[in-house]
């Protein structure tokens, strides 16, 4: 009689399936998250443009400043910048006599820093319907102009703005109202 003494050596079929899933889980958590590590950054430049809306607008209404938001796109990177109208065919801001007037110009504001956005994240800004049937200043108004401008009595040319990550919405439609209410959804 043989004896049943010698054992075979090896893992079973379900063993080696259960690693197997655990090895394909865990690959599939670490790619997920390089491209998630992107995307974070892309939702935090987004949160900080929402909190830089909202320091200019008081900004601007506070010092009755006329304050632009200007996007800049350098190359392969993408920033924005906050400029104050500076309107030079006011008298009182003329020197001496002569009426030599010359045309008003967009300065950058030294206290807002020109924000660089994380590679690859852009956004488009587009102006809402509205009409300010009073404003006469061409500067302000026409399509040359910037979008997105706080006139300093609280009210600001209306727009929508929608953040993009590899030319992919993410977020919600950021929108600002001619009252100036920023909704930057949920």
């Amino acid at each position: 009689m043989q004896s049943l003494d010698h054992r075979q050596g090896g893992f079973t079929l379900i063993e080696l399936m259960v690693v197997t899933v655990i090895i394909s889980i865990m690959a599939a958590l670490v790619v997920m998250n390089i491209g998630g590590i992107d995307q974070r950054k892309a939702m935090q430049a987004r949160e900080a443009l929402i909190l830089d809306l909202k320091r200019i607008q008081r900004e601007a209404v506070d010092q009755s400043l006329v304050v632009a938001l200007v996007p800049q796109w350098n190359g392969d990177q993408f920033r924005y910048t906050f400029q104050k109208y500076n309107d030079l065919t006011r008298p009182e801001q003329t020197l001496g006599s002569n009426n030599n007037r010359q045309p008003s110009t967009w300065v950058e504001m030294p206290e807002f820093s020109a924000r660089e956005l994380p590679a690859k994240v852009s956004f488009q800004i587009e102006s809402s319907d509205y009409s300010f049937e009073n404003a006469t200043n061409a500067d302000l108004m026409n399509n040359n102009a910037p979008k997105l401008i706080w006139l300093g009595n609280g009210e600001v040319k209306p727009v929508t703005i929608q953040m993009y990550y590899e030319q992919k919405a993410i977020g919600d439609l950021i929108q600002i109202d001619y009252l100036g209410k920023i909704d930057a959804g949920a």
